[in-house]
């Protein structure tokens, strides 16, 4: 597909690729951040299989990164893609999940280590403001 005559004679005499009518490397930059966030995700996911804590942060971290991009990216004007997005949702919400998971079963055992070292479950306050 041709540039238009007004993008043509902006560019001069570059073979840039939105100068041919492609997608400026921008975009492509955008597009890889939003891939970039799935495969974090993943990442993470399988870091939460190994139970492994540093690699669970450093995943965490890389996710947290390319969250960033993706901010930056949509901050920026670009377009989402909307299928990778929708699929990053539902991959952090199954490493939600999984890590919430994690952490009730670290907090009943950590229960059942204090009840045989003597010491009583703390009191909670729920609510309504009452002991739980």
């Amino acid at each position: 597909m041709a540039a238009p005559a007004a993008e043509l004679a902006a560019c001069g005499d570059t073979a840039a690729p939105e100068c041919n009518g492609e997608p400026a490397a921008d975009d492509f930059a955008a597009a890889t951040s939003f891939a970039r966030l799935v495969d974090a995700i993943r990442r993470e996911l399988a870091a939460l299989d190994t139970e492994d804590p540093e690699r669970i942060e450093a995943a965490t971290a890389a996710k947290l990164t390319a969250m960033a991009a993706v901010n930056a990216d949509v901050a920026a004007g670009v377009a989402p893609d909307r299928a990778l997005l929708e699929t990053a949702r539902d991959l952090n919400a199954e490493a939600a999940l999984r890590a919430k998971g994690k952490l009730l079963g670290v907090e009943r055992r950590l229960g059942s280590l204090s009840a045989l070292a003597g010491r009583p479950a703390p009191l909670v306050y729920g609510r309504n403001g009452r002991w739980a």
